[in-house]
């Protein structure tokens, strides 16, 4: 159980890491992750830096040795197969299949992932739009912007949705905005930062959590959305 557990951290320093890039991964940020005490958080970062896995200095954050980074992404590709499993195959809500995944990424033989990734002919990403590596650890990170730095007029579609953010999945999912669904800000209120948005002839107006919390890209031409 406690390679299990090491893994898991170790997937959730990658993902805290490739979210906020430019911010060392901190112990609270890990803990909360992992809904543990900072006490538990350090104490499994001790024994993974005494691993090699990481680099951990007190009160710097961490960060992911080359051997850490290559056990991370299994346990991602691994996780996000599941999950677009879920909602591909058995139809699961996209709200649910994180949930699902968790309990069920460590328990699967790595044939049997890798025959769901052959069924589901391999694709990019999980349900929730952000990158499945293959089995050699790579991935395609294309490049997004938030939402919320859209500028109004401009064509966009939804490329990705913070699966972790309370109650937002079903929300976006209710306005039509889940990922590739063509999108256009026709209006940001500067004040209180709400952004305004057209998708499927119907307009929205969404507040700063929610454009904090969705990635679009280009779309391929301006009459697209």
């Amino acid at each position: 159980m406690g390679g299990l557990a090491r893994e898991d951290y170790l997937a959730d320093i990658y993902r805290l890491q490739a979210e906020h890039p430019e911010d060392p991964v901190s112990t609270g940020s890990v803990a909360v992750r992992r809904g543990v005490t900072a006490a538990s958080a350090t104490a499994m970062f001790k024994r993974l830096a005494r691993d090699e896995l990481i680099v951990y200095r007190n009160y710097s954050g961490v960060s992911l040795t080359q051997a850490g980074e290559e056990l991370a992404l299994g346990v991602v590709r691994r996780h996000r197969l599941v999950e677009r499993f879920l909602a591909d195959v058995l139809h699961i809500p996209w709200q649910q299949v994180d949930a699902y995944a968790d309990q069920m990424e460590h328990a699967l033989p790595d044939d049997v992932v890798d025959r769901m990734e052959a069924l589901l002919e391999n694709p990019y990403t999980c349900p929730h739009g952000y990158p499945i590596p293959d089995k050699h650890g790579r991935l395609t990170q294309p490049e997004l912007m938030l939402l919320r730095d859209v500028p109004p007029g401009l064509a966009v579609r939804v490329a990705r949705v913070n699966e972790r953010v309370e109650g937002l999945l079903a929300y976006v999912a209710e306005l039509g905005l889940m990922p590739g669904s063509l999108i256009r800000v026709t209006r940001r209120n500067n004040v209180d930062l709400n952004v305004t948005v057209e998708a499927g002839g119907r307009e929205h107006i969404l507040g700063l959590r929610v454009s904090e919390a969705i990635w679009v890209e280009r779309a391929s031409s301006p009459d697209e959305a």
